[in-house]
């Protein structure tokens, strides 16, 4: 049979066909009048082996080196090698899956509150480290490397959200971040210098950058207004997570959810009123 005729037998693609032959997986005569190659049944019935070895993730170096064993061991191997495999790229999953559906859960309980101010119980310690380009710690590296498993962090220090006047720019620090079950799971270090965020009471906002270095002075007023009346005191640097990015009259924004840890401020009775869970 023709290549395209055992193509549609099987079910794999004449360009596949082609670099298994190429490979010497597959020996198929060729016809001394025309030149072309003739497939046999012998072939098409070890195509359908290598698809199958194939859809068992084994790789075509192995299948090859099968090939040239005339008893079980490489095969078995291979399999060993490759179950090896899968169980790891199993663990990379189920660490993704975390991350996923813990990025779903803020994105969800988020989507309804851009533009307001709220106080949130947060649950589950924090981590966020920032971006230095004279800091070459290799644990900040890894942390990129695996960028699945964090997220984009913008930081305000503290003292901004003190009642007081505010400065025209405000500079921002940024970073990546993650949670401590996610370390946890991938048994990830910490960076030399990370800023630590346990659970407890957070003022939340959104924060539109247009710029990453620095903001308006003006953009965090609404955020001390609402600390005085809720009678709060800042206790943290902000932490925050990179809620998306988009394009608004062609310039890029980026839009974080950000949060600050806060505890009622011993100077003022006002009780805090205010939360959502997190």
């Amino acid at each position: 049979m023709k290549i395209n005729e055992l193509s549609r037998l099987s079910g794999v693609s004449p360009e596949t066909i082609r670099k298994y032959r190429d490979r010497g997986l597959l020996n198929p005569q060729r016809n001394p009048e025309n030149g072309y190659y003739e497939y046999a049944d012998a072939d098409f019935l070890n195509l359908l082996y290598i698809r199958k070895l194939r859809g068992s993730s084994l790789s075509l170096d192995m299948i090859e080196s099968t090939y040239r064993s005339e008893d079980a061991k490489s095969l078995l191997e291979s399999y060993r090698a490759t179950i090896r495999e899968l169980e790891e790229e199993i663990r990379r999953l189920k660490r993704r899956e975390m991350m996923l559906r813990l990025s779903y859960r803020h994105y969800e309980r988020d989507a309804g509150a851009v533009g307001e101010i709220r106080l949130i119980d947060a649950f589950g310690v924090k981590y966020d480290s920032y971006f230095d380009p004279d800091d070459h710690d290799p644990v900040r590296k890894l942390w990129i490397d695996n960028m699945d498993l964090f997220t984009l962090v913008v930081c305000i220090d503290r003292q901004y959200f003190e009642t007081g006047e505010l400065p025209e720019r405000v500079p921002l620090r940024i970073g990546l971040g993650t949670y401590e079950g996610i370390l946890r799971e991938t048994s990830f270090p910490l960076p030399e210098n990370v800023s630590v965020f346990p659970e407890g009471h957070y003022v939340s906002f959104f924060l539109e950058l247009t710029e990453t270095d620095s903001i308006p002075g003006e953009s965090l007023a609404p955020v001390q207004s609402f600390l005085s009346e809720q009678g709060l005191r800042p206790v943290s640097d902000s932490t925050a997570y990179l809620y998306r990015v988009d394009r608004k009259d062609e310039q890029l924004r980026f839009i974080f959810c950000v949060r600050v840890r806060v505890e009622p401020d011993d100077r003022r009775e006002k009780p805090v009123d205010k939360q959502t869970s997190l």
